[in-house]
């Protein structure tokens, strides 16, 4: 099992997110992501967080001599675009250890899409996202072929309806949320989906699929036992910032010492 970090991106300076990142490896996470929002999903209209993907340039390099993977969790479809989305992407990749994993949902959190001025409704949302996906699909194995890259796309969500067939087609990965009943319901509905599907290859690489789930403060206490078990691969922890301006990332330890009892040693299949 993998133990990641997700960090949210408001309350801390853009320079101490290089650090946080540099404290996170050093404890021996294997992914470390940011969200992208352009205001808190915690916070208010009156709020404002850091454009992710800058963040995410300048975290890049901390990963060239670093087996662990950087991501986002997620980029919205409604506000940002799959041929730019990827190349981004691709250029992060190129810019850290050549690896990246882009995390993409439908988006829908009002906020966001007000100041974005992408205002939809959920139908042409949700449609758009499809489409969408498949574009960033598209863009991202031409992205690898030119430039030597791997970009995993993932899919952020859980609805049953279209959120997790996209996933199950289309990506390398789904990413699911707690806590833990809501994450057994919907890899449940994942695996049915990917059960029906296994003569569709998603991609032309064939990676390893993998599923994700992504976990709050809300969801403490959190035993990554019970998420294997669900058939999580990877437990991904989100930190909120500190009143001071720093990340505390005791949770993190708290999970790397829960996965080294279940293993034995605190190794993890990267």
């Amino acid at each position: 099992m993998k133990i990641g970090v997700q960090f949210q991106t408001h309350g801390v300076a853009p320079k101490n997110f290089h650090s946080a990142t540099e404290r996170a490896l050093a404890l021996g996470v294997d992914s470390v992501f940011v969200w992208d929002h352009l205001v808190p999903f915690t916070g208010t209209a009156a709020d404002s967080a850091w454009e992710s993907w800058s963040l995410l340039g300048s975290m890049a390099p901390v990963f060239r001599q670093s087996a662990a993977t950087l991501g986002i969790l997620v980029s919205p479809l409604t506000f940002r675009r799959p041929a730019i989305l990827v190349r981004a992407a691709a250029t992060v990749a190129a810019l850290g250890n050549g690896r990246f994993i882009l995390g993409v949902g439908s988006g829908g959190f009002d906020l966001d899409d007000g100041l974005a001025e992408t205002e939809m409704t959920t139908a042409e949302r949700l449609s758009r996202f499809t489409q969408g996906l498949q574009r960033v699909v598209e863009f991202g194995h031409e992205q690898e072929r030119r430039h030597g890259v791997e970009i995993r796309i993932w899919v952020g969500g859980d609805g049953p309806r279209v959120t997790i067939p996209a996933a199950a087609a289309l990506a390398d990965g789904w990413n699911g949320l707690g806590p833990l009943e809501r994450f057994q319901e919907a890899q449940a509905v994942l695996t049915r989906t990917l059960n029906r599907r296994t003569e569709e290859p998603r991609s032309t690489r064939q990676v390893a699929y993998e599923r994700s789930v992504l976990l709050t403060p809300l969801d403490e206490p959190i035993d990554v036992s019970l998420y294997r078990q669900a058939g999580a691969d990877h437990v991904i922890r989100s930190l909120r910032p500190e009143p001071n301006g720093t990340f505390d990332l005791t949770p993190i330890v708290t999970l790397l010492t829960q996965r080294a009892n279940l293993t034995g040693d605190g190794h993890s299949q990267r």
